[in-house]
């Protein structure tokens, strides 16, 4: 029985969604080999969809969210400038979070991917069910966020051909992992990092869960040892669809919270500058306020979005030795101002 979700019944699928699972599963079965397409599929392989750039790691958090520790995980990840890659159990997060809580997730600048609507063992479904699985963990995310994701883990990692080509018919990579310290097992933190420090490489994918209290030490540990050493965390560039701010954008109607995104930190001289996109369904012709902090000083504007919601924002920051933190204005109703996630500054 998986570790997680549910084992009711799934919901009655619409007419719609039956006939799109029907469509995608002929054009499935007619590109697989025929060995393949007789059966479930099978095996553990899986593609790692990370990058191999110099310097960079990828945190992945699995099984989540957690009403108390994803959002304490959030603010450690910020503590360091860090991104990672999250994959909820779809049928979790949907009952667990709202809208306006997974946006901020990618408003500080993380990735969500499928990890199938009940955690299923996908190796052991047809491939009609597991299209169905796929798909329905999907359409959950799009109704939160506004985009399908463009990335999946499969859980266990129980992965093959079959599965693969029916994420890739779903316009979605197979994402795997390098690094597995079975935080699961409740192994002590030290034990983590060694093991850890022994499978680093460049573009290493490790693999937690956010459900943990013990995830959140390991992720201290590690952001602040490997950080010190010029290790950068990113998250995984497959998870991040082409088209993302239109949907979310599409999401946002009058009085609800602003949704944005930092794209690129760099530095010029003693200025620190971020370019990204920020959108207030309250202020659709731009002009949101863009607020910076940098050095531990106090907050101050530095910019505002234009009519395309794209901006600039430029701080003095002579010595910056921690993340640069950012918040877009809030225009609409009396609600807080939304974080846009605290940034590692890169040399140009």
């Amino acid at each position: 029985m998986p570790v997680t979700g549910s084992t009711a019944r799934p919901e009655r699928l619409h007419t719609g969604r039956r006939l799109t699972i029907l469509v995608l599963l002929v054009g499935l079965l007619s590109v697989l080999p025929a060995g393949l397409a007789s059966g479930p599929a099978g095996g553990s392989a899986v593609d790692l969809a990370g990058d191999q750039r110099p310097g960079v790691i990828h945190l992945t958090f699995d099984d989540g969210p957690h009403w108390m520790f994803t959002p304490m995980l959030l603010g450690i990840l910020d503590g360091y400038g860090a991104r990672a890659s999250f994959f909820p159990t779809v049928e979790s997060i949907v009952s667990r979070w709202d809208g306006d809580t997974t946006q901020d997730l990618l408003n500080r600048g993380h990735t969500i991917g499928n990890h199938t609507w009940r955690h299923a063992d996908l190796s052991q479904l047809t491939p009609w069910d597991a299209v169905a699985e796929l798909d329905r963990a999907s359409h959950g995310l799009a109704d939160l966020v506004g985009h399908r994701p463009s990335c999946f883990r499969a859980p266990y990692g129980a992965a093959g051909d079959v599965v693969e080509a029916v994420g890739a018919r779903l316009g979605m990579s197979l994402v795997g992992w390098t690094a597995d310290p079975q935080e699961w097992r409740d192994p002590p933190i030290g034990e983590v990092i060694s093991y850890l420090r022994h499978k680093r490489t460049d573009g290493m994918v490790v693999l937690l869960h956010d459900r943990k209290w013990l995830t959140l030490q390991i992720t201290r540990t590690l952001l602040d040892e490997f950080t010190r050493e010029g290790w950068r965390f990113e998250a995984l560039p497959a998870c991040r669809p082409t088209g993302s701010q239109e949907g979310r954008v599409a999401t946002r109607t009058p009085g609800d919270l602003p949704v944005g995104q930092v794209q690129r930190v760099w530095r010029i001289g003693d200025e620190v500058v971020l370019d990204g996109w920020a959108f207030d369904a309250d202020m659709p012709d731009g002009g949101l306020t863009i607020v910076l902090n940098a050095d531990g000083r106090a907050p101050v504007r530095a910019g505002t979005t234009d009519a395309d919601h794209r901006f600039v924002a430029v701080v003095e920051a002579p010595m910056v030795d921690q993340p640069v933190c950012v918040w877009v204005s809030n225009a609409g109703r009396r609600r807080h101002d939304p974080s846009l996630g605290c940034h590692t500054v890169i040399a140009p």
